[in-house]
């Protein structure tokens, strides 16, 4: 036997397993028999199988600075590719969610779900996620979705006196198996009615009961109602041909379900069956069609009978999800069937009226939702809408999460330096925040917000970096205040350029998508040996120049807000500051694990003067204490005051200690900010010798390379390794960072 033979032989067992195993096809008699046994997949509908399928990936928290989110994991796409996956939006995930979920326990989604928020804020992704994960459900247990298909065998030359083929049946009496050269016809359901329906209303009302009987934890279920099964009905096509083929048995039903085949199907959002997304040029949703009749397969019976069939995208999406992208966008009168559509859960077609099972979406620029907010329609799509605020995010490094996969892109051909992302990221949030209104706050909080800078306000977002010029108490009351700061403006409304609507921080500010065709122009600026922060703020630079493109750049400066320019800068400065750190540790004049150990040791010191010192676990004996030592860390670090700084050094590692009991302390984790100062200090006190080590790196990329001494080269290859493997740098983007510090260095002194 052949290779190809073997393939072919493993890849047919293969189908035939997977067929089997997801129970492809079944009889009316299989179906009822699993219903009994499994009732609760049959009862659901759209909205519920959304929330089962939210429910079934599960949820991970997620901490944000002030404030706990439940990030559903569908949104990460674990099961497909990851470049599909939702980065952070935790609130709008929640949002949909509950929406569902009350759809769910009302028995229909009798309103359209409406993402709206600035450009590029990730609302068609966020739905697009939700359409993926429907595709890979559908093909597990939970996820199995039912449909049938009416299917008439092949005539023979004796044609039963009804015009149905009377020849042998299977043990069963149906003809769902039949294989394919016996079949003379199959009429589909393309509205994908629940086999239920089959089923006469009364009949079907005690089997649903007697199920529940024996399953009663389903009758008890929240968010959960199954009166559409029991009052739903047959689409108007397949209910012709029921009451046609039950005339003609004269009311035999087991006569008529011999015709029935019960098929799973497969929500898919590449072959458009039960995900669908309809663009804004899209005008015919849905259309009739009178059904073309084939050869001889179709029974007699039915001949004479005008089929109308459905065509269209709201009808392939229904018992599933549909998206009307840029729904705004679309006339009005357009969208006016949705009124009914989406309240009634039927849609009014020439000769046909469809009852749909479905979940309705769609998306909005903000600017368009303002603007249809005055127009007269308004007022009668309100009620049918379901608004999800889809802001830009504020938190720079999730931000970053998003031009990490860019960058990959990019990778391939060229070198990309580390913090290019999070320096891209940085400056888009700046560009989205807005000034703290001392008004909106407390008085003993009002001046401390109304201090705040961007840089430091995008810090707090991110991290809970706290400003270095605040107090203690000061550093406390923020921190507990964080979340109201995030909420300040949220209900905010005001006009630009002639439009009134929301202005909630995050409405405004550099989008991810203009962020990402910035990366990729800086990608092919070959004045540029990498690609890093460097070579993004000369393309920002360049950016904030096209205010005439980009509405955000013609918002007025507010007492340093909205300062674009300005705020490449600033990151610029923020980047001078991280790598110098990793530059000056990898030169190695003062070994990591020595900071770490006259850091421990002075905090260490510290409780062992303390008279409470029995709150802190593993205290050191009293005689290791130094006051000289204690005294030349806080002259490093510039304490003013000692007694009051040490009091507050206690005072948070006494509030550690009593919320973790059990956990051992990291000062370097707990007081990162004065890890950093003692660093700064100590560089500061070395600067000669590491400005002769920064030389010496330079040289050696350079014609002066010949000139170091055997010393020199090694200190600088020890650098240059220390940089690959702590911090990621390759040579190329090493040499960058180090001639910016240097150049940095001489700017500053030429400056004084």
């Amino acid at each position: 036997m052949s290779a190809s033979s073997d393939f072919i032989n493993k890849f047919r067992r293969k189908s035939l397993d997977r067929f089997e195993d997801r129970h492809r096809i079944r009889s009316i008699s299989g179906f009822i028999e699993d219903f009994l046994v499994n009732p609760y997949s049959y009862l659901r509908n759209s909205p519920r199988y959304l929330c089962d399928m939210f429910e079934h990936y599960g949820t991970d928290d997620v901490q944000r600075i002030g404030m706990t989110d439940r990030r559903w994991k569908l949104f990460d796409q674990d099961f497909g590719r990851q470049e599909n996956s939702l980065v952070a939006q935790e609130r709008v995930q929640n949002s949909i969610y509950l929406k569902l979920r009350q759809f769910a326990r009302n028995g229909i989604a009798d309103r359209l779900i409406l993402l709206h928020g600035p450009n590029g804020s990730a609302k068609s992704t966020t739905i697009q996620s939700i359409m993926h994960a429907m595709t890979h459900y559908s093909t597990l247990p939970e996820g199995s979705m039912y449909r049938f298909n009416w299917i008439f065998p092949l005539k023979s030359d004796d044609v039963g006196r009804i015009g149905f083929e009377e020849s042998e049946q299977d043990e069963m009496g149906t003809y769902a198996f039949l294989k394919p050269k016996e079949i003379g016809s199959v009429i589909r359901c393309e509205l994908k009615d629940s086999p239920l329906f089959l089923i006469p209303r009364q009949e079907r009302k005690e089997l649903i009961d007697e199920a529940l009987i024996a399953h009663p934890e389903i009758a008890d279920m929240e968010h959960f109602s199954y009166e559409w099964a029991i009052h739903g009905d047959l689409s108007q096509k397949s209910k012709w041909i029921y009451e046609a083929l039950l005339a003609a048995n004269q009311g035999d039903w087991t006569e008529v379900m011999r015709y029935i085949q019960v098929e799973r199907f497969f929500h898919s959002k590449r072959y458009r069956l039960g995900c669908i997304s309809i663009e804004p040029q899209a005008n015919i949703d849905a259309q009739t069609r009178m059904m073309a009749y084939e050869g001889t397969g179709l029974p007699g019976v039915l001949h004479g009978i005008p089929l109308f069939e459905l065509d269209g995208e709201l009808v392939d999406a229904n018992r599933g999800l549909c998206e009307y992208s840029d729904f705004l966008k679309r006339p009005p009168e357009t969208n006016k069937y949705l009124l009914t559509t989406s309240e009634k859960g039927t849609i009014q077609l020439p000769n046909y009226r469809a009852h749909l099972d479905i979940v309705l979406t769609g998306t909005a620029n903000e600017k368009q939702l303002n603007l249809f907010k005055r127009t007269p329609d308004f007022s009668s799509f309100k009620g049918r809408l379901s608004f999800v605020r889809v802001p830009y995010l504020l938190q720079y490094s999730r931000e970053a999460e998003l031009y990490r996969r860019n960058l990959k892109v990019h990778s391939t051909t060229r070198s990309v330096a580390p913090h290019t992302a999070e320096m891209t990221a940085l400056w888009a949030v700046l560009t989205r925040l807005k000034r703290p209104s001392p008004k909106n706050h407390r008085p003993d909080l009002a001046p401390i917000v109304s201090k705040l800078t961007p840089i430091q306000k995008a810090l707090l977002y991110d991290h809970g970096a706290m400003p270095d010029d605040l107090k203690n108490d000061e550093k406390m009351l923020l921190n507990r205040s964080i979340r109201q700061l995030r909420e300040e403006h949220d209900e905010v409304e005001g006009e630009f350029e002639g439009i009134y609507g929301s202005e909630y921080e995050g409405r405004r500010g550099a989008s991810p998508r203009e962020m990402i065709t910035l990366i990729a122009l800086a990608a092919e600026d070959k004045s540029w040996s990498t690609l890093s922060p460097l070579s993004i703020f000369t393309e920002l630079e360049k950016f904030v120049k096209e205010s005439s493109v980009h509405d955000f750049l013609r918002l007025p400066v507010d007492n340093g807000y909205n300062e674009y320019m300005k705020f490449i800068d600033v990151v610029r400065q923020h980047y001078l500051e991280l790598v110098r750190s990793e530059v000056f540790d990898s030169i190695g004049l003062v070994e990591e694990h020595e900071f770490d150990r006259v850091f421990t040791d002075y905090f260490q010191q510290l409780k062992a003067l303390d008279p409470s010192a029995s709150l802190y676990p593993g205290t050191r004996d009293t005689s290791l204490s130094s006051a000289n030592s204690i005294s030349r860390v806080e002259e490093l670090l510039n304490v003013q005051v000692a007694a009051e700084f040490r009091s507050n050094v206690l005072s948070k590692l006494g509030a550690y200690a009593t919320e973790n009991p059990e956990s051992v302390i990291h000062y370097h984790e707990l007081f990162p900010d004065l890890l950093r100062k003692l660093k700064q200090s100590i560089w500061a006190e070395k600067s000669d010798q590491l400005e002769l080590a920064l030389v010496n790196v330079q040289k050696y990329f350079s014609e002066e390379h010949g000139s170091l001494s055997v010393d020199d080269i090694t200190m600088v290859e020890n650098t240059l390794t220390k940089l690959r493997e702590s911090y990621g740098y390759d040579h190329q983007s090493a040499q960058d960072i180090i001639g910016f510090i240097v150049s940095s260095q001489r700017f500053q002194e030429n400056s004084e």
